[in-house]
């Protein structure tokens, strides 16, 4: 079964990470998963990832440093800011995010809004009818 996207999560929440990880994965996409800041970029800077989920609810100045430090990648992923915060989408925009979860959200919010931007589809979606890894050409 080959995967679709590699995503890594930033998020201080293991519950949330553990949550939308494990809905990622059941979708076929590879997933990396930090608890902070530091730990995110780090894995940013090894290259490889096709789209970062961060967390940036309580830690909005985490998410200036975060896109400070992608800025400097060659290619750096499109990011998808998750908040709980009234100012989110505002933030959002103004770290150039390529998308906004607003916070209460389920971790199926975070596979759809990936699949959004990806391009790609999900096992989920009404108009996939069979699991690509069972059709027969």
């Amino acid at each position: 079964m080959s995967r679709q996207a590699t995503v890594l999560i930033i998020t201080a929440d293991a519950d949330a990470r553990g949550a939308w990880a494990a809905a990622l994965e059941a979708e076929r996409h590879a997933v990396i998963s930090a608890a902070s800041i530091e730990v995110g970029v780090g894995h940013a800077r090894e290259g490889g990832l096709d789209a970062i989920v961060f967390d940036a609810s309580d830690r909005e100045h985490e998410g200036r440093a975060l896109v400070a430090a992608l800025d400097r990648l060659p290619e750096p992923p499109p990011l998808i800011l998750v908040s709980s915060s009234l100012r989110g989408p505002e933030l959002s925009a103004h770290l150039g995010a390529a998308a906004f979860v607003p916070k209460p959200c389920t971790a199926a919010d975070i596979v759809d809004e990936c699949a959004r931007l990806l391009g790609v589809r999900t096992w989920s979606d009404p108009g996939l009818a069979i699991r690509p890894d069972t059709n027969r050409e």
